[in-house]
């Protein structure tokens, strides 16, 4: 029996001598379809195929009825694909850095001549596959973003392994770097993610994707970070909670360098959450106490993450759970607050001082790097003390001493210190924010919001753009009611309903 051989040839074959064909088109001819043509390679001399125009059908359709469906992927992943090269769509292209020159619709045949063979498997078998390239730069560059310095356990970073990694962590990673080169294809992949994170919390194995789930829901925190200040943070916290207390508890959780920043990450975000809100914190504070139990500052540390140093940090996780106290019994009647700790608490941030490393002169670099630290820490100091007095000490009504306002002018002067290069500031934005909200020369307003102007252009991470919105409404407030009868709580308080406690409620996050 003679064999047959399937060669991808645009209505051509090449077991026949070529004749010039008239150019009357048919009116029922797709010019751009591609058809399989059954083959006699005993009859054909050897040549090599070309491919002439791009694929118009949803579908390959073979001269005997066989139809080669499309992947089951999301479309932005669905192109033509050339061995040996991994095809994305054009939005994930820009952020490959290069794409196939694939020909036009109305190039000729043999313009364009590239050796190909139908594949006698499927090229990917993963996602992780599939979208390597993008991948590889999400890991390279946007990843990041977030950090304060990049080190070895980011807990952004899509981390490789021999183990094929689950649907919902690629998307969720496809997701954020498509925000960063403006896919539209950015909001398919995030629900992708979603659906896929959803169906597999139902069925999943702690010990085979526990890892993954958190890794997937840092980074789809970080994207709507992307969007907006304003967000359902605490249905992201709500899961990994869930999660955590499933898979054992806490103590099973802080045994590895990658599981403490992922926890620890996890936790600034809750406490930076409930501080502006002054609500409760969704992860009790004994998972900060395992945490700093494991915690010995070397693999990975709080400044490098979140621009804030331990001991300042520490401060937040109990200034955080304070507050919430304090405005419960401000709603109730006889409810009395105790003030003992928040006076310790104010009296180690009045002595609080930057204490520089060894390694900090050891050229001129490092000790920029240290001076630009000292800057950021120092802004956090004075922020911490400034929400202190507006939140425990202030009483509506009261004009604010002068040395609460020079505290914000100090906040500014250090955040506008450090080295524009290095973005070491943006760490800053919640003290920047309690600073604006205390100022009133129309300079420091314009700095201020030029700078968040300038963090959410170069970052892409438009929580710094809702900043100023916020920073307008409360000047504006201040200016029509008096600057001694507003204060930031009072607008953060309007964005959402104070008396509901659904997951789903809207909230700020400056973290």
């Amino acid at each position: 029996m003679r064999e047959f051989q399937l060669s991808w040839q645009p209505v051509f074959s090449l077991s026949k001598k070529p004749v010039r064909r008239s150019r009357t088109r048919r009116s029922n001819a797709n010019p751009h379809q591609l058809e399989f043509i059954v083959e006699h390679p005993a009859q054909d001399q050897p040549s090599i195929p070309s491919i002439q125009s791009s694929i118009s059908s949803p579908d390959l359709k073979s001269s005997h009825g066989v139809t080669t469906e499309r992947s089951q992927y999301p479309r932005d992943s669905i192109n033509q694909c050339i061995p040996g090269h991994i095809s994305t769509s054009p939005a994930e292209c820009e952020a490959e850095k290069s794409e196939p020159s694939l020909p036009s619709p109305n190039a000729q045949c043999g313009e364009l001549s590239i050796p190909t063979a139908i594949p006698s498997s499927v090229l990917y078998s993963t996602l992780g596959q599939r979208y390597y390239n993008v991948l590889e730069r999400y890991n390279m560059e946007f990843c990041r973003i977030p950090l304060t310095s990049d080190f070895k356990m980011n807990p952004f970073q899509y981390r490789e392994s021999s183990v094929s990694k689950p649907m919902f962590l690629v998307h969720a990673v496809m997701a954020l770097a498509g925000h960063h080169v403006e896919s539209i294809f950015t909001d398919t992949h995030r629900h992708a993610a979603l659906q896929s994170l959803r169906q597999s919390l139902d069925k999943y194995n702690c010990a085979k994707h526990r890892d993954s789930i958190i890794d997937t829901i840092i980074i789809l925190f970080s994207l709507d970070e992307t969007q907006s200040a304003l967000g359902t943070w605490r249905t992201h916290l709500l899961g990994a909670y869930g999660l955590f207390e499933a898979c054992g508890g806490i103590g099973k959780w802080v045994t590895s360098a990658r599981t403490q920043v992922q926890i620890g990450i996890l936790l600034w975000w809750d406490a930076i959450t409930s501080l502006v809100n002054r609500e409760d914190c969704v992860l009790p504070y004994a998972y900060f106490e395992a945490l700093m139990s494991r915690y010995n500052g070397q693999e990975w540390d709080f400044f490098r993450l979140c621009g804030c140093p331990l001991s300042l940090v520490k401060v937040v996780m109990q200034l955080a759970r304070l507050a919430a106290e304090q405005r419960r019994s401000s709603l109730k009647q006889y409810a009395t607050f105790d003030t003992t700790l928040l006076s310790a608490l104010e009296t180690s941030l009045e002595s609080w001082h930057h204490v520089s490393p060894v390694t900090a002169f050891h050229n001129e670099e490092s000790m920029q790097q240290d001076v630009d630290n000292m800057h950021c820490a120092e802004a956090w100091r004075n922020g911490l003390l400034l929400y202190l007095y507006r939140v425990f000490r202030w009483m509506p009504g009261c004009s604010v001493p002068v040395h609460i306002l020079y505290r914000a002018r100090t906040i500014m002067d250090h955040v506008f210190a450090c080295r524009d290069e290095c973005m070491i500031s943006r760490q800053a934005l919640l003290p920047l924010f309690f600073a604006g909200c205390e100022l009133q020369d129309p300079s420091s307003h314009r700095k201020i919001l030029n700078l968040c102007a300038s963090w959410n252009d170069r970052t892409r991470y438009h929580m710094f753009s809702t900043t100023i919105p916020l920073l307008e409404a409360v000047w504006a407030e201040q200016k029509t009611n008096g600057f001694q009868n507003v204060w930031w709580g009072q607008i953060i308080d309007r964005q959402h309903s104070s008396d509901s406690h659904s997951p789903l409620q809207l909230r700020i996050c400056f973290g």
